[in-house]
């Protein structure tokens, strides 16, 4: 094998070339490398903004949905009708009722389900299970068009799970069935 010898190059100029590669990577690490590693946090920060915009373009028609809902003017007190008391001929008309209140208020009715044997068990009142779908504010409006039947005793249990885009309501009241007088 032969020899490689630097004997026709100067020690001076192998010097000055090692000091050149050093000063070379000096500059790469101090000055190129932070400023490559903050190019990089920028670009996260500016993902991370794209980000923020693309959900507050999403979040802008609803968001004027609701000032809009907002504006809308609502009565400071809910009048509570006069209780009355469902006559057993009209029970069957319960889930229809419910329909008209649904549609009045802007949501989707999914399920009405009259529990039949808590009337025939000897009470007075028959328990109800109601399913709906909607917005916050079709939601409100179907509430209080429920608080405004007169056959209401009393709600027993009140869900309200989000779904998708809206709401989903699910409520079991008790209506007042059967004989003629009111009782508490």
């Amino acid at each position: 094998m032969k020899k490689i010898t630097l004997k026709f190059i100067p020690i001076s100029s192998v010097a000055y070339l090692g000091a050149g590669v050093v000063i070379i990577l000096a500059f790469i690490l101090i000055i190129i490398y932070p400023a490559y590693k903050q190019l990089n946090l920028l670009d996260g920060e500016i993902a991370k903004r794209q980000g923020e915009i693309g959900s507050q373009k999403i979040l802008l028609p609803l968001y004027l949905d609701l000032v809009k809902e907002s504006e809308k003017k609502v009565p400071d007190v809910l009048e509570i009708p006069e209780r009355k008391i469902l006559p057993k001929d009209n029970i069957d008309l319960i889930p229809s009722i419910f329909k008209g209140i649904a549609r009045k208020s802007g949501m989707e009715l999914v399920t009405v389900t009259p529990d039949f044997t808590t009337l025939a068990r000897g009470g007075d009142a028959v328990l109800i299970t109601i399913v709906a779908r909607g917005g916050f504010s079709p939601l409100r409006s179907f509430l209080i068009e429920v608080g405004n039947i007169p056959y209401v005793r009393n709600i027993e249990a009140f869900e309200v799970m989000q779904r998708a885009n809206d709401k989903e309501l699910k409520m079991k009241l008790w209506l007042r069935a059967g004989s003629s007088e009111v009782r508490g």
